[in-house]
Order: C-alpha cells, then structure tokens, then sequence
C-alpha cells in the first residue's frame, strides 16, 4: 500500500468514528428531551377566576367576614385600595388588582401569617406575595406623614399618678 492509500483509509475510518460518536451524542439527546416533562399550566383566566372567587367568598362576602380576615369592614377597605390607586402609589397588574394586593398584605399583618399560608389562601407563589407585600408596605410608608402620629412626648396622668408606673416614666 502506497501513503496515499493509507491516508484516505486512516481519514474514512476517522470520519466514521466521529459520524459514529456523533450518532450517539444525538440520540442520547433525544432520549433525555423526551423523558423531561415540562410544566402544563391551566389557562391563566380560570386562576383569575378561582382568586377572584376565594376574595369575593372568603373575604368580602359581608362586612363580618372582612373584619376577621382584613380588620378592616370593606368601605374602609375599599377606600384604602382608592387612596393608593388614586395617588398613583400602587397600580394593577395583568393579574392582581390593587385590592388583592392589600388583602394580602392585611391578612398577612393581621394574623401574622406567613408567606406559604397567603400564598396557598390566595393561590399564588411566595415569591408574589413578598413582592407585593413590599410594595404595599413601601405605599404605607409613603402615606407616613398623613396617618401615622408620632408619639406623645407628655406622660398620661393616669401613669403620672400611679406609683406602680410612675418610676418608669420620669424623664
């Protein structure tokens, strides 16, 4: 055998060695992308229809209802939610309205909920929950000067008088 010969020998037996490696590559691919079952997700309209349906029962069915869960009635709750769409301090998303957002934030401060219990009470991520719970509390914050008084510097006479509390509040 001559050189030229056993350099096109030597090259076709590479190039079926890498076709080959290449075969194999690809269909171990294909089995793994087939074994991977991806995430189905409902339609997202019958989410928004099934969160609707738990705040519309579960929350503002009466004034009673809303108290417990909000510790607010629903027209000083529904006033909240204006006060805050009104100054532009939150705004609706594609999927939760500003009242879902202060609902959530209620309860989860009224009752000392966590972020998994809200999250399974209003059928959303923990993730959402903190991130709307942060822009709710940053909205609270903003109205600080309109709603939260700074404490009294003078001691109450009741305390004053008293010689139970009295050491503790001399200035």
């Amino acid at each position: 055998m001559d050189q030229r010969t056993k350099v096109l020998i030597c090259s076709a037996a590479a190039y079926m060695f890498l076709f080959m490696v290449a075969t194999v590559i690809q269909s171990r691919k294909r089995k793994r992308r087939a074994s991977r079952v991806g995430i189905t997700y409902a339609p997202i309209e019958e989410r928004d229809r099934i969160r609707q349906e738990y705040l519309d029962t579960c929350i503002w069915k009466d004034d009673t209802t809303c108290v417990n869960m909000l510790r607010l009635n629903r027209a000083c709750f529904y006033r909240f939610c204006n006060l805050f769409r009104d100054r532009g301090l939150l705004q609706d998303t594609t999927h939760m309205c500003v009242e879902q957002q202060v609902a959530m934030f209620l309860n989860t401060v009224g009752h000392n909920f966590r972020n998994r219990l809200v999250g399974t009470n209003y059928h959303r991520s923990g993730e959402t929950v903190s991130r709307y719970f942060n822009n709710v509390l940053h909205a609270i914050g903003e109205l600080r000067t309109e709603f939260i008084r700074p404490p009294s510097l003078q001691t109450p006479s009741k305390i004053a008088g008293n010689y139970r509390w009295d050491p503790y509040f001399k200035v």
